[in-house]
Formats: C-alpha cells, structure tokens, sequence
C-alpha cells in the first residue's frame, strides 16, 4: 500500500510546497541515492575504523553471534564519528555494511548494544535495508521521506525491534537501549516505567498521535508498548526457542565467484526480471528528459542543421553543435541498452535490479567478461521480438541466457543456498 500511494504522496507534498515532484526526480533521487550508496563502502574504509577480530572485538563478537543465530553473513562493519545515528546498516546486497558511532557506542553496555545491533541484522535479513538505504542513505531522519513511506518505515522499526529484543534476550536491556538512543547519557537516568506511561496520554488524543506520520520510526513509548505486548505472547516463545537452539557458532560464510554452479531455482522469474527492467525504463527515461533530451529518437536530415532558427552550412562549429543534439535526442532505445550494459559490466546489477535483488552472473557465479555482458544486451535488443515469445516457455533462463552462458539470480536465494539456510 505504501509503495502504491508513493507517488500520488509526492505529488500532494509538492502541490503544497509549490515545487514540481514527478518521475523524473523521483528516478534521479534514486540514481544520486544508489551511488553515494555504492561509494559510502569506500568512503567507509577510507575514513571509518574497520572492525574485526583484532579491531574491537568486543563488537565483532556481538555482531557474529547475532549473525550465527539469524543464519545471515557477516556484513563489513564500521565504527565511525556520527552525533546523531547510533547504529545503521546500509547497502544493496551481501556483504552489507554496519555502521555503528563513535558517539554512542562505549554508551551501551553489551546487552544494550547486542539490541541495537540485532535490530539493524534484523533489517537485512528482511530485506529491509536495500530500501532504507535508498531512502535514508545515511540512517538520519527526513520529514519529506517520512510522510510519503513512514507506514512502511515504522512497521519495519517495530518489526526489527522484535528480532534485536532476541538479540540481547532481556526486555530491560531492549529498553534502556532505546533510551540511550534517543537521550544519551541522560538515557541513563530516567524511570522508564513513567515514561513508558506516556503511550497512554497519545493514545487518549488522537491529534497526538498523528505527530507519528511526522517521523520514520514509531514514538519510543509505542516502541516499549510493542515490545512489552509481544514478550507476553507465544510467538516470541517461539521465536526465542528457535533463537536459542542448537547451532554452529560461526556465520554462514559466502561463497567466493566461481565455487559453485547456478541451479534453475537460482534464476529469477519473468515478473521480477520485468519489474527490474521497468525500474531501470524509468530510471534512463527521466535521466534523458532532465537533460533536454527526448524519449523517442529524433532524426536531423540533410548536410545542414538550424541554428537561431536558420539553415545554415555544416561547418565545424555546427557539427559539434549537430552532434550534441543528436547525442541529448537519440532516445531510450539507444541508452537503455547501453546504460544496461556499462553498469552490468561495472557493478553486475543495474539500479532496477539492485532494488529487486537480482544479479547477472556466469554458469558458476562468475563476473560476466565485457564482451560477454556486450553480447548479451545486443542478442536482448535485436531478437527481443523472438526472446518475448520463447520467455512464456523458458521463464527463467532466456534466449540471451542461455546463448551467453549468463544467468540472472536472485541474490537472497543464492545466499540461502550457498550458506545452507534454504
């Protein structure tokens, strides 16, 4: 529901701000949202501390026991200076990236800290982070961003907040945790009984209550009041049972390209393939309209091109200024495939199929060769009329797959696979 209201959302959000939100700055947002994402990792090892075994292992332990008990692989994890996020995941795929402040983080003691860690695991291993780093990119809240997903966002927040209170395994840890997130050292001194008491007063009004679509994260006192209700139930009798039973003490370990062979289950289906192909339409459609350019391709015909609105001879100064314009007006169908390919060639996924949770790779998990990922994307769009057919027969190995020995996975189902938690 809240993917389906999103738009019409940014379009009311504009009409009253009086400023113009449509396709185009929604796919340019999430275009610039995507690389500062993709470049965050390197900025992370450039300027952040680098946990590890002999990097703060306290923190280190924390996080690989709580990935042990969920069955998910370790992310890369950061300690960095940050006054206002005390603990984020970020990223598009395994391995993920955890981030954790300098500010706060000699603050929690360890059952404190294993809640604030375990929520963030819990936002990946629900695929939740894929989204939130899109929306958020670095985890500070946005009000514009908050009214148009905040039902989504919340829902996530009070889901995560469940799988962190297994994490540290007490109800009192989960909330002392919460109150040092939010008030610092001050969390420290206050009676969470009376605070928690707070919940009924905006419950009582409902003018107070609609402040929530304000934030990303639900009030702290509904947080307390969530978790207080779901300690009570068998679910989380459950959920603690499967928590603590008999397992390896070590995290799924992913496997390295090329130690495995791609299985047909592996495969994405053709819905999932088009919703990642339809995203990256959008996403090259509104980059070529910001720039002046047009969706179809236009052509200019003769040896003269108008300039000020006159015919004039083709010189140099007007063959630059003629390929310039042909360059901004050949269209979607010329920059689709070639945006296709540059990016599956740099990253192995478009930004469409970074959001679905797809990959090009070879038959064994491989990278695909330059000219392999070329070859593909030409078969792609020159028998498009032949692939379309053949895809209601092979849905989720197509012409072009099985031509280029390529395959397009579903990232979170290969990880299953490969680490034994199908």
């Amino acid at each position: 529901m809240t993917a389906l209201l999103s738009l019409p959302a940014a379009l009311l959000i504009g009409y009253v701000l009086h400023e113009s939100i449509g396709a185009s700055q929604v796919a340019l947002f999430i275009v610039l949202a995507m690389v500062y994402v993709t470049l965050a990792r390197g900025r992370l090892l450039g300027s952040s501390v680098r946990v590890h075994e002999r990097q703060y292992p306290r923190v280190f332990t924390i996080v690989k026991g709580a990935c042990a008990a969920l069955e998910i692989p370790m992310p890369l994890i950061f300690v960095r200076e940050d006054n206002y996020v005390p603990v984020v995941a970020l990223g598009f795929g395994e391995p993920y990236a955890l981030v954790l402040s300098s500010h706060w983080i000699e603050l929690f003691a360890d059952d404190e800290l294993s809640f604030m860690i375990g929520r963030e695991l819990g936002h990946i291993a629900a695929g939740h982070t894929r989204y939130h780093s899109l929306l958020s990119v670095n985890g500070n809240e946005n009000p514009i961003i908050a009214l148009i997903f905040g039902a989504w966002l919340r829902r996530c927040a009070l889901t995560c907040d469940k799988v962190g209170l297994l994490c540290c395994g007490s109800l009192d840890a989960a909330i002392r945790a919460m109150g040092i997130a939010a008030f610092h050292e001050f969390g420290r001194k206050v009676d969470y009984e009376a605070f928690a008491e707070q919940d009924a007063e905006i419950q009582a009004d409902s003018v107070l209550r609609w402040g929530s679509w304000l934030g990303s994260e639900p009030y702290a006192t509904q947080r307390i009041s969530s978790l207080r209700r779901f300690i009570a139930t068998d679910n989380y009798a459950n959920a603690e049972e499967w928590f603590l039973r008999e397992r390896s003490e070590e995290p799924p370990a992913l496997a390295a390209p090329g130690a495995f062979r791609v299985t047909r289950n592996d495969c994405a289906g053709w819905w999932r393939r088009f919703a990642a192909f339809g995203i990256d339409g959008v996403i090259v459609t509104a980059i070529i309209t910001s720039f002046g350019g047009s969706v179809v391709s236009s052509s200019t015909h003769g040896a003269a091109v108008r300039v000020a609105g006159q015919n004039v001879p083709l010189n140099i100064d007007a063959l630059v200024s003629y390929t310039g314009n042909a360059i901004a007006h050949l269209g979607v169908f010329f920059w689709l495939p070639i945006y296709l390919a540059v990016l599956v060639i740099v990253a192995g996924q478009t930004f469409g199929m970074m959001i679905a949770g797809l990959r090009v790779v070879t038959i064994d998990y491989g990278k695909p060769s330059i000219l392999r990922t070329i070859a593909r994307y030409f078969i792609v769009f020159a028998l498009w009329w032949v692939i379309m057919p053949l895809s209601l027969v092979w849905r989720r190995e197509l012409l072009h797959d099985r031509w280029t020995k390529t395959r397009v996975v579903m990232v979170e189902r290969v990880v299953a696979r490969i680490t034994g938690t199908a």
